[in-house]
């Protein structure tokens, strides 16, 4: 079960082992978005979840599922809510699988 509401239709990728830029990037392209949309004003303070993700990877932390929401709009699409799912290094087995019942 995901830990914020998307939609059911939301694309969704999972995976047994951790995720490449690549796959992240078409399922949820807002991930890889380097500034905020037209409408944020300049005193909005924007931070990359790519940036967010590097740093976290640098950490010992990978990404195992990522889904992005859908928008009526396409002008908005690399700017909807998304998520991404991770697991540290202490939980991913020797075969680079997630392993959850791991604490």
């Amino acid at each position: 079960m995901l830990a914020s509401r998307f939609a059911s239709r939301s694309p969704v990728l999972r995976s047994d082992s951790p995720l490449s830029d690549d796959q992240i990037h078409r399922v949820a392209p807002s991930i890889f978005v380097d500034a905020p949309h037209e409408s944020r004003s300049q005193r909005y303070a924007y931070i990359p979840t790519a940036t967010v993700l590097t740093e976290l990877r640098k950490e010992g932390f990978q990404p195992f599922m990522v889904t992005q929401t859908r928008t009526r709009h396409e002008d908005r699409r690399d700017y909807t809510k998304h998520m991404i799912r991770l697991h540290h290094a202490s939980q991913i087995n020797a075969r680079g699988e997630a392993n959850d019942n791991e604490i």
